[in-house]
C-alpha cells in the first residue's frame, strides 16, 4: 500500500511538472488602463446593450401616459398640400417641346345634322 501511494505521488509530481512547463510568464502592463475584451465578449456586450435599450424604448413608447404628454406638449407637423410663392422649377414655356402643335386637336364640324326630323 505504501508503494502504491508513492507511485501515485510520483505520477502526480510528473504531471504537475509537465503542466508547469506549459505556463509562460507574461508580465502585466500596468501603464495600460483598460483591458481589451475579446471580440466575442465585445459582440455579446453590444448585443445585450442594444436589446436592453430597445426594450426600454419600446416600453416607454407604448406607455399611455407618455403618449398623452407627448400629444399635449408636442407641435403637430402639417405638410402643406400646395406651395406658396413662386416655383423653383423653370416655366414650361421655356422648353421648345411645349410649343409643338398637338396632332390630337379636335376639328370644328362644318355642318351639324338636324335632330329628330
Amino acid at each position: 500500500m505504501k508503494k502504491l501511494l508513492w507511485a501515485c505521488a510520483a505520477v502526480a509530481a510528473v504531471g504537475a511538472s509537465a503542466a508547469a512547463a506549459d505556463i509562460v510568464y507574461k508580465p502585466i502592463d500596468t501603464k495600460q488602463l483598460v483591458v481589451k475584451p475579446s471580440q466575442a465578449a465585445a459582440g455579446l456586450a453590444a448585443q445585450t446593450i442594444s436589446a436592453v435599450g430597445q426594450t426600454a424604448a419600446g416600453s416607454i413608447d407604448n406607455n399611455g401616459y407618455v403618449k398623452t404628454i407627448n400629444n399635449l406638449l408636442s407641435k403637430k407637423i402639417r405638410i402643406p398640400s400646395f406651395q406658396t410663392g413662386p416655383s423653383a422649377l423653370p416655366s414650361p414655356n421655356v422648353f421648345p417641346s411645349t410649343q409643338y402643335r398637338s396632332f390630337n386637336n379636335p376639328v370644328m364640324p362644318i355642318a351639324q345634322p338636324a335632330r329628330g326630323r
